[in-house]
């Protein structure tokens, strides 16, 4: 049944409580089938209280054994999710602790911090959790959940790519501004070369003069491809970095 797990990596059962402590254990009197742990009165009191488990009287004369767990022909052991693995105690998690809706081992439940808490099977916190999620959602209520958040990361996306759009056209416009204010300066210095070499009279000679305007218009050039590279790596740095 679902209340009955195959806990092959329990220790055998020796006739004495499983909750007590090791030096000081008390012959056991009840068994849980649930959790296949023996117990003596006191503890077997406790575990009844919180857990809600049936207990049957301990057997002497089938001590090492736990006869009433499934032997069904062809049935496979139960597969231990790692995830679900107690991390205390290294045992497979197949118990769930109701006041702190977590999955729990058996030894957490009879000696561990839960071992006063309401202990219930996996398939009964399924249930409840499931009927719980109906009570406060329904399926028309989760839909709609669903789809408003949907609605809203939809929105979020459009207000990025609008943002990095209008991001991209200031950073042509700059481009473009410069581009036109460094052609200028270039035009300027090509009409002085110009005016250069039809003069006759100059303050200094026509060679000196010709090679600095020629100079100066080599550095406009190479401010003109600075400055657009500059302005290109720029625009595509905002862009990746939004």
């Amino acid at each position: 049944s679902d209340c009955c797990f195959l806990l092959t990596l329990l220790p055998q059962m020796d006739g004495s409580c499983d909750a007590c402590e090791p030096d000081e254990a008390q012959p056991a009197t009840q068994v849980c089938r649930t959790c296949s742990f023996a117990f003596c009165p006191l503890h077997a009191d406790k575990h009844a209280s919180s857990t809600h488990h049936l207990l049957m009287p301990y057997n002497q004369e089938k001590q090492g054994t736990r006869p009433w767990l499934p032997q069904s022909p062809g049935k496979r052991d139960t597969v231990t999710v790692e995830r679900l693995r107690c991390k205390e105690h290294g045992q497979e998690g197949s118990l769930y602790c109701k006041p702190d809706e977590k999955i729990i081992c058996v030894v957490c439940a009879v000696q561990g911090e839960h071992r006063e808490h309401e202990i219930i099977t996996l398939h009964e916190a399924y249930v409840w959790q499931k009927v719980n999620l109906m009570h406060r959602m329904s399926t028309e209520e989760l839909e709609a959940y669903v789809n408003t958040q949907f609605d809203e990361t939809l929105h979020l996306v459009d207000l990025k790519e609008a943002f990095l759009t209008a991001s991209a056209a200031e950073k042509i416009a700059e481009i473009t501004l410069e581009t036109e204010r460094l052609q200028e300066e270039m035009d300027n210095i090509t009409h002085q070369l110009c005016l250069l070499e039809k003069g006759e009279d100059q303050a200094i000679g026509p060679a000196v003069a010709m090679e600095a305007l020629k100079a100066a218009r080599e550095s406009a050039q190479r401010n003109l491809m600075l400055s657009y590279w500059g302005c290109h790596i720029s625009g595509i740095d905002v862009h990746f970095s939004q």
